[in-house]
């Protein structure tokens, strides 16, 4: 009996899949539409969603115990519309076993250059957690040519997150970002 081409590659997909069910649960967790995966490490993780409480909800999950690096899920979006504006990104987040989670937002010029970065690193969500809203600040300078931001897990652990909401506030809410000093501090450690 001749096959054609696309029915035996149907035929062996499905060998596969019905032969490794990691490969098929992997195969069948995909980023949410409008959504990226990145990281330094972003194969050692499972992105998806799935329904929470409130709707659906994105996840990223570390396939092990000791996975190295990180892996996020992202949207890279035009500045154009946000120059001169500060904008908040926030998040419900919901963690179990995570070793870091952290939502993040990063403003991108010509050439590569970083005109604002926050990552939550100096709070970020550790541990076992139920449902918080978590959000940053950054302001939006003149040269961005776009705005990056999500949601990542570095190390163990998984992360849920829900309504994420992107807005420009007034100037009177502080900016997450600790700005770069003029000069060095406490050189001698004396302090």
């Amino acid at each position: 009996m001749k096959l054609k081409s696309s029915t035996l590659c149907t035929i062996i997909l499905a060998a596969a899949l019905s032969i490794s069910p990691a490969f098929a649960a992997d195969a069948a967790r995909s980023p949410p539409k409008g959504w990226i995966i990145a990281g330094s490490t972003p194969q050692q993780y499972v992105f998806g969603t799935e329904k929470c409480a409130n709707g659906k909800c994105a996840f990223i999950k570390a396939k092990t115990d000791t996975p190295s690096g990180f892996g996020t899920l992202m949207q890279e979006i035009a500045a154009d519309n946000y120059l001169g504006k500060r904008l908040r990104l926030s998040a419900m987040l919901k963690t179990a076993n995570a070793s870091r989670a952290q939502l993040w937002m990063r403003m991108d010029g010509t050439d590569g250059k970083i005109l604002g970065f926050y990552n939550m690193d100096d709070r970020p969500v550790t541990g076992t957690t139920d449902w918080k809203r978590y959000n940053l600040v950054l302001d939006v300078p003149e040269g961005t040519q776009d705005i990056a931001f999500g949601m990542f897990l570095n190390g163990k652990g998984e992360v849920w997150a829900e309504d994420f909401k992107l807005e420009s506030v007034s100037k009177d809410v502080p900016v997450s970002s600790t700005q770069f000093r003029n000069a060095p501090v406490n050189m001698n450690f004396d302090q």
